[in-house]
């Protein structure tokens, strides 16, 4: 078949013009690139990163130290608010509240090489209000609760009698808070950290150790016990 001609002939003296009659497809825009930044930069690979001051300091200094431990408490804070979550707790949105103050602890840990970042006395006072708020629905604390799975079932039975795994993963963000306040004392003590951020942590075990007992409690699981020998001292959570 042939081709219809989509030009249009005109004629003037001494010249033969051609007009297009139809309108020919557009040639599509080229896509504008976007750079992507690259997650790594291998600034670090010498074992060494930098403060916001611009001071080199090896990544096993202290100060990095504070700074890695509150992010690891964050994750695990953040592990046990998708438990609570799960099974529907009535703490989960504290949980989120605290992530925010524990961003401020390690803000104010960055900004120790600057100048002092003060954290907020009421901050602790929060989570005291809600420790002495939920300690009214639980019966006394025993000496040592030991976290997770209670007793031994039979080969092929599934375990019924336990702590929960919202309780236990309170238990774990417990234990790293723990840590993260020992790492947080030498700079409290030389003065570079409002001590504020270290009573803070201190606090905040004591609220996970309640709530990880709610949690249980609103799984109807059952808490388990560690009973010393007589003569035997354990060491308080």
């Amino acid at each position: 078949m042939m081709q219809k001609n989509i030009y249009e002939k005109t004629v003037k003296p001494n010249m033969i013009t051609f007009r297009c009659s139809k309108q020919l497809p557009k040639k599509p825009k080229e896509e504008s690139k976007v750079d992507i930044p690259e997650s790594f930069n291998r600034l670090g690979d010498d074992g060494t990163s930098k403060t916001l001051n611009g001071t080199v300091l090896p990544k096993d200094n202290q100060f990095f130290n504070a700074i890695g431990a509150t992010e690891e408490l964050l994750s695990f804070i953040g592990l046990a608010k998708e438990h609570a979550h799960e099974s529907e707790q009535q703490y989960t949105d504290k949980l989120k509240r605290i992530q925010t103050i524990i961003i401020d602890i390690s803000t104010a840990i960055s900004r120790s090489t600057v100048n002092k970042f003060v954290i907020p006395s009421t901050y602790t006072k929060e989570l005291e209000d809600w420790i002495h708020e939920y300690s009214k629905q639980l019966p006394p604390p025993e000496q040592y609760i030991v976290p997770g799975l209670v007793g031994d079932g039979p080969r092929g039975v599934p375990f019924k009698v336990r702590g929960g795994v919202a309780s236990a993963s309170l238990h774990v963000a417990r234990s790293v808070c723990r840590k993260t306040e020992r790492v947080l004392v030498p700079l409290v003590r030389e003065g570079s950290l409002d001590k504020e951020a270290q009573v803070y942590l201190n606090r905040l075990s004591d609220f996970l150790f309640t709530i990880a007992r709610i949690a249980a409690k609103h799984d109807k699981r059952t808490e388990s016990i560690y009973i010393p020998k007589p003569d035997e001292k354990v060491q308080a959570q």
